[in-house]
C-alpha cells in the first residue's frame, strides 16, 4: 500500500505535470478573458518556476554577490509582510482609522530588521504563513470574481423560496462574469471595510469600462438573479436599507426636492458608490428585455401569458369562512397552500389590500397602479426605440440619464438628449423586471424600476448552509438545496 501512495505522490508532485496543468489553466483563462497575448508571457514564467529554475538561481547569485540587491529584496519582503500582517492585526485589534498607517509602519520596521538580520525562527514561520495567505487570497479572489461567490440572504423578500439566513452560491458563469469596474479593492468584502461600515473598501482612482466575459446564456424569465441595487449609487449609511431616491420623495425631510437633499445631507452620512459596489439584491426575473408585463390581481402576465408556476410564491390573503362567518386577515399563504381553501362553498379568498399599496413607479405620472394591479409596462431592449414624451420620460428617464449616461432635458416642450433635439431614444442595453417571491413583502422593480444588464451579478444556484436568524439554529433541511 505504501508503494502505491508513494507512486501517486511522485506523479502528483512531478514538475512537468504541475507545469502542464498550470499552463493549461492559465491559457484557458487568458483566452476566455480575451487576452491571449498573455500566454506568450505566462508560459516561460510557468516553465521556469516549475522546471527551469533559472530565475531562482540568478536571484541566489545576486543575493550572494551584491549588498544592494540583498537590501532591496529585504525591503520588498518586509513591505509585503507589513501589508498582510498589518492588515490582520489592524482588523483584530484596531478600527479602520488613522492608526492603520502607524500599524503598518511598526510591522514594516520589525520585518525589515528581521529580513536584514535573518536569525528569528518566529519570523520565518510567520513569513511562511504570509506566503500561504497571499496565495490563498489570490486564488479565492479569482474564483469569487469569475466563477462562484457566496452570499447570505438578509431579508424575507424571497420567502419561501429563500429564507433569511440562507447562505447561497451564485454562479457567475451563467450570464458571463463581469470584469471588475473597480479593480483596487480589499478582498472578500463588498463595499465597506470590516469593523467600520463608514470606511469604503475600494478606490475609484482606477476605473474600468463595463465588460462581461463569454457565457452559455443570458437571464431568462423565472431565474433567481443576484444584481446590484439600481438605486444604490447614492446611500444614506445610517438608513442603508432604504432607497435614497425614495427618501427624496418623502415629506419627512422638507417640501421641495432641493430642501430634502440639504436636510438629508445635514442629518446623515451620504456616500456614492460605483456600479459594481452597489449593494447586492436577489429577486426573481419575471420579465426580460422586450417583454410587456402586467400584474392583475397579484398575478404576473408577460406578453399576455400567466407566469410559470412558482410553488413557494406567497401573498397575504383575507380568508372568509362562509360556514362560521369568521374572517382571518393578513394570512401569509404559499401558492401550494391555496388548495386548502379551494372549496368555494366554504371559503372566499381575497388579496389583503393592506399589502397592495401604491406602486412608486412611474414617480411623476398619476396612475392607479398598485402592487397587485400594475402596468402594462414595456421592458426596454437594446436596439429598440421609444418616443420621447412625458409618460415615457417618467418611466424610462432614469434608464436614459443614469444607467446609460446621457443628459436628458426638456425645453419649450421639446426633448434634448446630450444637447441635441430628439423625438425618440434608442436603448443601448437590455433591462429586466425583478420581483420577490414574497409578493407583498418585497421592495422590487414595482418600486425602483428596471434592472440594467450591466448590474447583473449571477444566477443563484443552491443553498449550502442555513441558519435561523431568530433562534440561531442550523436548518439542516435547507442545506444543499437547489434554487428553483
Amino acid at each position: 500500500m505504501s508503494k502505491i501512495f508513494t507512486s501517486i505522490k511522485s506523479v502528483l508532485t512531478n514538475r512537468w505535470l504541475l507545469a502542464a496543468i498550470v499552463a493549461l489553466i492559465v491559457a484557458a483563462f487568458a483566452i476566455w478573458y480575451g487576452a491571449a497575448w498573455c500566454i506568450v508571457i505566462a508560459l516561460p514564467i510557468i516553465y521556469d518556476y516549475y522546471v527551469g529554475g533559472n530565475v531562482a538561481r540568478r536571484h541566489k547569485s545576486l543575493m550572494a554577490k551584491y549588498k544592494w540587491w540583498r537590501v532591496t529584496y529585504a525591503v520588498w519582503c518586509a513591505l509585503v509582510f507589513a501589508l498582510v500582517m498589518g492588515v490582520i492585526l489592524h482588523m483584530l485589534i484596531f478600527r479602520w482609522n488613522g492608526i492603520f498607517l502607524l500599524t503598518i509602519a511598526v510591522v514594516f520596521a520589525y520585518a525589515l530588521w528581521e529580513e536584514l538580520k535573518r536569525q528569528s525562527s518566529l519570523y520565518e514561520w510567520l513569513y511562511d504563513w504570509v506566503h500561504s495567505i497571499i496565495f490563498a487570497t489570490v486564488v479565492a479572489t479569482l474564483i469569487q470574481i469569475y466563477w462562484f461567490q457566496a452570499f447570505v440572504i438578509p431579508t424575507g423578500s424571497m420567502e419561501s423560496t429563500l429564507m433569511a439566513g440562507d447562505y447561497i452560491i451564485v454562479n457567475k458563469t451563467s450570464y458571463g462574469p463581469r470584469v471588475p469596474l473597480t479593480p483596487l479593492s480589499f478582498p472578500f468584502v463588498h463595499n465597506t471595510m470590516p469593523l467600520n461600515p463608514e470606511k469604503q473598501s475600494f478606490s475609484t482612482s482606477w476605473m474600468r469600462d463595463y465588460r462581461r466575459l463569454a457565457s452559455k446564456g443570458g437571464v431568462e424569465r423565472g431565474d433567481v438573479v443576484v444584481f446590484n441595487f439600481p438605486e444604490g449609487d447614492t446611500v444614506v449609511l445610517e438608513r442603508a436599507a432604504e432607497s435614497y431616491y425614495q427618501m427624496l420623495l418623502s415629506n419627512e425631510f422638507g417640501r421641495s426636492e432641493a430642501e430634502r437633499r440639504r436636510n438629508i445631507a445635514k442629518q446623515y452620512t451620504v456616500v456614492t458608490r460605483p456600479l459594481d459596489k452597489k449593494e447586492n439584491y436577489i429577486k426573481r426575473c419575471v420579465a426580460v428585455a422586450g417583454d410587456t408585463l402586467e400584474i392583475k390581481e397579484g398575478r404576473v402576465y408577460t406578453n399576455g401569458e400567466l407566469e410559470s408556476e412558482i410553488p413557494n410564491k406567497q401573498y397575504y390573503y383575507d380568508i372568509y369562512n362562509k360556514t362560521t362567518g369568521r374572517v382571518q386577515t393578513n394570512c401569509l399563504l404559499r401558492d401550494t397552500e391555496l388548495k386548502n381553501y379551494a372549496d368555494t362553498t366554504r371559503y372566499r379568498l381575497s388579496l389583503s389590500m393592506g399589502y397592495a399599496g401604491e406602486a412608486l413607479i412611474p414617480h411623476s405620472v398619476k396612475t392607479n397602479w398598485t402592487l397587485d394591479n400594475f402596468g402594462p409596462v414595456w421592458v426596454p431592449k437594446a436596439g429598440e426605440s421609444i418616443e420621447l414624451n412625458d409618460y415615457n420620460v417618467a418611466m424610462y428617464g432614469r434608464c436614459i440619464a443614469v444607467y446609460e449616461g446621457h443628459t436628458l432635458d426638456k425645453r419649450d416642450g421639446k426633448y434634448f438628449v446630450d444637447g441635441a433635439e430628439a423625438s425618440e431614444y434608442r436603448f443601448e442595453q437590455d433591462y429586466y423586471f425583478m420581483m420577490g417571491d414574497n409578493r407583498h413583502g418585497s421592495l422590487d422593480s414595482r418600486f425602483w424600476g428596471f434592472v440594467p444588464e450591466d448590474h447583473v451579478v449571477g444566477k443563484a444556484s443552491f443553498v449550502w448552509f442555513s441558519v435561523d436568524p431568530n433562534v440561531g439554529g442550523v436548518r439542516f433541511e435547507r442545506m444543499f438545496k437547489a434554487i428553483k
